[in-house]
């Protein structure tokens, strides 16, 4: 009886699936090279007063309007952007925590952390002229023409109706195929909303019909060292629509920065060490990429598998060629 060659096939599926992983490998990296590492850089500031926990930030007519948080300190804020002046401001009380901020049908929409509600205010007198009722934790929010876009600190977007708040529809979004959770303050440009990622010095940009995330925007960097030890997080992002201009700043931040994105390696900005050392570290990550990625870590368990199932097989045709040899050996 011939018995199948199997050590050689072994050899062949092993170098075909071998180099199918690597292809897989390199093909993941190739298509993460499609999110542009975009950088920031300072054209200008203002003062901001460094006693804001900035949770929500868009500008409007030529004014920016800030939502800030924290219990017993939570307010909305109209602020001059000329000179940084609070010209108007609501505070809430004790009770509340505000969070994302938005623009819509002359009123501004204000959430709340844990209290389910949102307050929308009339925007010339700051009252409150109604509240919208919601589920669940309440991050950042901005407006498209359809929908307001709303976060709540996982990877997920919602999108609720204009009028009724009712949520109407859910975004993954996710960064070359992995989820990207802690969106915070969003704001909404076009079809696309950039959106803080909390803890973190990036502002991502993110494609609302697909959630992929198509830019990923380097902030480090833009508070010297002082600074830094009395400032908390990025976070907050606003574009001026009539000037296209935007506008970022964060938690206790001293300043507003009108920034604009550049596809540069290093930042203009006071710490530019920072950035040199963050622009080795992106070198770094590309080089490991390919043998990082999940894609290849899942073909060479198939690799495996199929090692496996093909020595089992191998085993089985040993064991019947031997039997029917000595059967043979015992006829004759």
């Amino acid at each position: 009886m011939q018995r199948w060659p199997v050590p050689n096939s072994i050899g062949i599926i092993l170098v075909f699936l071998l180099i199918l992983g690597i292809n897989t490998a390199i093909a993941s990296e190739q298509n993460s090279s499609s999110v542009q590492r975009l950088d920031v850089v300072v054209e200008k500031t203002i003062l901001h007063e460094n006693g804001s926990w900035t949770q929500g930030l868009l500008i409007n007519e030529g004014y920016l309007y800030e939502s800030t948080g924290k219990y017993g300190e939570s307010s909305l804020k109209k602020v001059n952007m000329s000179t940084g002046e609070i010209e108007k401001v609501f505070n809430h009380n004790e009770s509340i925590f505000a969070e994302g901020l938005t623009f819509n049908d002359n009123k501004l929409i204000q959430l709340t952390y844990l209290s389910n509600v949102a307050f929308v205010f009339d925007i010339d007198t700051f009252e409150i002229v109604n509240t919208l009722n919601y589920t669940g934790e309440g991050w950042g929010i901005c407006t498209m023409s359809e929908y307001f876009v709303m976060s709540n600190g996982t990877n997920q977007l919602g999108l609720r109706d204009l009028v009724t708040f009712e949520l109407i529809g859910v975004v993954n979004v996710t960064k070359n195929g992995t989820p990207i959770p802690y969106l915070n303050e969003l704001e909404c440009v076009e079809n696309s909303v950039y959106s803080n990622v909390w803890l973190t010095d990036e502002i991502i940009l993110i494609d609302i019909n697909t959630g992929n995330v198509t830019d990923s925007i380097n902030a480090e960097g833009l508070l010297n060292e002082s600074q830094h030890e009395q400032a908390d997080v990025l976070n907050g992002v606003a574009f001026d629509n009539n000037s296209s201009e935007f506008w970022i700043t964060g938690k206790y931040w001293p300043y507003y920065y009108q920034v604009s994105f550049e596809l540069n390696d290093t930042i203009t900005s006071p710490n530019n060490d920072n950035n040199s050392q963050h622009v080795e570290n992106k070198e770094l990550d590309k080089e490991s990429n390919v043998f990082d990625s999940k894609i290849f870590i899942y073909s060479l368990i198939s690799i495996l598998l199929v090692c496996v199932v093909i020595w089992i097989i191998d085993l089985k045709l040993r064991v019947n060629s031997e039997k029917t040899q000595v059967q043979e050996s015992g006829g004759e």
